[in-house]
This record gives C-alpha cells, structure tokens and sequence, in this order.
C-alpha cells in the first residue's frame, strides 16, 4: 500500500451565491508538479425565528424554533398562553353542556308539553306553506300581512288534548279562521274531507283515545318533529 501525504500550503474561503468555496493549493502533486483545485460546500440552511422574524442557523437542535435564549422565553410564554385559553375555553364548553343537561331535567311537563306543541306546529306551516287554507281556500304564505298563518286543530286541544300532535287533526289555517271565527268549524270539515277523504275524518272525530305522555314521550315528540323540519327545510334550500 502506497501513502501519499500533502502539505496544503494555501487555503481560502469564501462565500459564491450561497455556497462556500475552499481553494487550496498543493506545492508537489503526484508527477512533481503543483496541483490546485476548488472543494465547493453549500452554505448552512437560514431558518427564520417564530418570534422576531429575523433568519439564523440552527445551533442546539433540529427542532430550534427561534434565534435567542430571549426568543425562546417569549415563545415558551406564549404557547403557555395559548394552552391556558384552549383550556379555559374547554372548560366553558364543558360548563355549559353541564348546564343544559341540567336545565333540561329541571323543566316541567308542562313546559314540554308547549316545546313539543310549538315543533309539531311549526312542522305543520311547513307541510302546508303555500296550500290553500283548510277552511276558506285562501293561499297561505309566510309574508302575509299579520305574519303568515296558524297551525289550526280540527278537534281543539281544550275538546280533545289527546289528539294535540295528531298531524290528521292540524292544517294549515290562516289567522282569520283560526283566530276570529272560532276555527271556522263548518268549513274546516268540508276542507278536511276535501284534503284527506272522509273515511280519515270520521276517524278522527270518532279517536277517544287517551294518551298519556311522559316527559321522555314529549322530549322525542320535539326531537322527531324538529328533524322533519329541518329535512323540509334543506329539500327546500333553506339551510
């Protein structure tokens, strides 16, 4: 084995479009001549600091973030901060699904009763938006003046609470009807038996069945009624 050892008598660096350039210069080459040659080694990668923006080359790890121990402060403070709000912000979360649990146990079955009376009527003025009103024949719409129409009740909840959610005993009514001639009783029949047949209607003034709904009863009611609204609502492009 053969070694060949050389004195490197002259070296510079310098810094070309970003990358280092070593000349070096060996006084004897293999043949007894001088020999010179360029190593080319690329300039350290510029990293540019979280904090101050300013560039800098990593020196303590991989994963350095920022260019000063002054830096590093102010970011550790930082997502200090940050871990505290998203923590604040869970815990307030948490606090009110907390809340509305217990708010819903605390209601009472009347109070139910009413949330589930208004999600079955406001299905009922979807079903029925822009179909004549059941007793006159007038179109009901939304921007009606006096705020659209009601959800009228062929048998009444006062003469028949247990048929309040049936949807065969609610149409669409305007407020006239509804409000100022008593429901418009007479009309309301031949509507009804116009719209559903008479089979249907005798049905329902013959129904003496009692219901007796629990609070879980009325909960579902609300829940099942809510989301017919809401499919309503988005096969119309509402929401």
């Amino acid at each position: 084995m053969v070694c060949l050892f050389f004195n490197v008598s002259r070296a510079v660096f310098r810094l070309e479009n970003g990358l280092w350039r070593f000349s070096y210069f060996y006084p004897f080459g293999l043949d007894g001549l001088q020999v010179r040659g360029v190593l080319m080694a690329k300039a350290p990668k510029q990293h540019k600091c979280k904090v101050c923006g300013s560039y800098f080359v990593k020196t303590f790890s991989s994963t350095q973030k920022v260019c000063s121990p002054e830096c590093a402060i102010k970011l550790s403070r930082e997502q200090s901060r940050k871990e505290r709000e998203k923590k604040d912000k869970q815990e307030r979360i948490e606090s009110r699904k907390r809340m509305a649990v217990l708010k819903e146990k605390a209601k009472t079955k009347g109070e139910l009763t009413s949330e589930a009376q208004s999600a079955v009527n406001r299905y009922i003025r979807l079903r029925d938006e822009n179909k004549p009103c059941i007793s006159c024949g007038r179109p009901l719409t939304n921007d009606q003046l006096g705020g659209g129409f009601d959800a009228g009740h062929y048998r009444s909840r006062g003469s028949a609470v247990h048929l309040r959610f049936y949807t065969l005993n609610i149409f669409g009514q305007c407020k006239k009807c509804n409000r100022y001639l008593g429901g418009n009783y007479q009309q309301f029949r031949l509507g009804l038996i116009e719209r559903i047949g008479l089979a249907k209607v005798e049905e329902v003034e013959a129904d003496q069945r009692i219901r007796n709904y629990s609070k879980e009863d009325l909960k579902r009611i609300k829940q099942i009624f809510n989301k017919k609204c809401r499919l309503i609502e988005k096969r119309r492009g509402l929401k």
